[in-house]
C-alpha cells in the first residue's frame, strides 16, 4: 500500500483512464470527475509539500479557476499533488488488501438446520417405541431418506454430517 504517493494532476488523469471502473472515458471527462471529487474533499491534495485541508481545497480550486480564465473550467493547478490512494478509493473498486478473506458466510446457511435435526435425532433415540432407531446413524439415515436434510452431497455424506453434529451436541 502506498500511503504517501502523490501525483501531479496530469499523471492522475492518465492513471484514471487505466482504471477499470472508468474504462471508456476520455481525458476531459476524467479531468471533470477528478476536479469534482477534489472539490468535494474526497481526494486529499498537497500544495508545496503541505496537505491542504478538505475545507480549503474548494476555495483554492475556485481561485485558480478565476485566475486562469483561459484554461478549461475543470483544469486543476499544475503544482497541486493528488493522493493516489484516495484516487483509487474514489474511482476504482477496493484494493485487494481491503477485501474480506475466507469463505463467505452465506455458504453455511443450510448447516444451521443440522442442530435442529440433531435434536430430532435425540428425540427419536429417546422414544420408547420398539420401531425406533437403535443408533445415531440409523436415525440420521431415516431423516435423509425422508428428505429433511438440506445441503449438497451424497446421502452417505449427509448421514455422516448429521451423526457428527449429533455427537458434537449429545455425546456422553
Amino acid at each position: 500500500m502506498s500511503r504517501y504517493r502523490w501525483l501531479r494532476p496530469i499523471r492522475a488523469v492518465e492513471s484514471m483512464t487505466s482504471l477499470p471502473a472508468l474504462d471508456g472515458l476520455d481525458c476531459d471527462q476524467c479531468d471533470k470527475l477528478l476536479w469534482e471529487a477534489m472539490q468535494r474533499g474526497d481526494i486529499r491534495a498537497m500544495f508545496n509539500d503541505v496537505i491542504v485541508p478538505a475545507e480549503h481545497i474548494e476555495a483554492y480550486l475556485l481561485l485558480y479557476r478565476a485566475a486562469c480564465p483561459d484554461q478549461p473550467p475543470y483544469t486543476l493547478p499544475p503544482n497541486l499533488g493528488v493522493n493516489y490512494d484516495d484516487l483509487c478509493a474514489v474511482f476504482d473498486r477496493p484494493n485487494r488488501d481491503d477485501r474480506k478473506r475466507g469463505r463467505p458466510r452465506q455458504e453455511h446457511q443450510g448447516w444451521t438446520d443440522d442442530h435442529k435435526l440433531a435434536f430430532e435425532m435425540h428425540k427419536m433415540l429417546a422414544n420408547p417405541d420398539p420401531n425406533r432407531p437403535k443408533n445415531p446413524t440409523q436415525a440420521a439415515r431415516q431423516l435423509v431418506d425422508a428428505g429433511r436434510v438440506a445441503g449438497a452431497g451424497t446421502p452417505e455424506s449427509l448421514v455422516k454430517r448429521l451423526v457428527r453434529e449429533f455427537r458434537k451436541r449429545y455425546s456422553s
